[in-house]
């Protein structure tokens, strides 16, 4: 592999460089970065969760329930999926549908209703938990435990000055 087809974003950089160089490239090549690596990351982690017969969205509503208690409102979800809450009613549905959750009235509010997962949504998230954290840890390998400490320290900063 050519180091062109490598790095495209070192590329993108020298092109920038050569062509506007009053234009600072690092910010493109940040963001470059970031959408490859999400990418590449999608990809990998829909490959571990396919055999399970979830996508990431799916399994992102399991999890939750699954460390939220086992239970949660929509409105609870939502922000923990940082997701509207038209498209955690779309996941809530597909997951309903195949057994994994149910809806059950809100005891404590007439109108609502508690998200909650089924002993067969349950099953499935452990089973599949498992690999999904050994395929982000081989994701993660070309890095030190030491880099990924400081790397999700960097992009916890830059989340928050984005959303600041």
């Amino acid at each position: 592999m050519t180091e062109e087809a490598a790095d495209p974003v070192r590329r993108m950089v020298e092109q920038w460089a050569a062509r506007r160089p009053d234009v600072d490239p690092g910010p493109m090549a940040l963001f470059g970065r970031l959408t490859r690596v999400e990418r590449q990351a999608g990809a990998a982690i829909a490959a571990v969760l396919h055999p399970y017969g979830l996508n990431r969205g799916e399994f992102d509503v399991l999890a939750t329930l699954y460390r939220g208690g086992g239970e949660l409102s929509p409105g609870e979800l939502a922000p923990a999926l940082l997701l509207s809450p038209a498209a955690v009613t779309n996941r809530i549905d597909r997951l309903e549908r195949s057994g994994h959750l149910r809806r059950d009235p809100d005891p404590q509010d007439g109108r609502g209703v508690r998200v909650r997962l089924t002993d067969t949504g349950r099953e499935l998230l452990e089973k599949a938990l498992a690999d999904h954290v050994a395929g982000l840890a081989r994701l993660a390998a070309g890095i030190t435990e030491a880099e990924r400490a400081r790397l999700d320290a960097l992009l916890e900063k830059l989340a928050g000055s984005m959303e600041g």
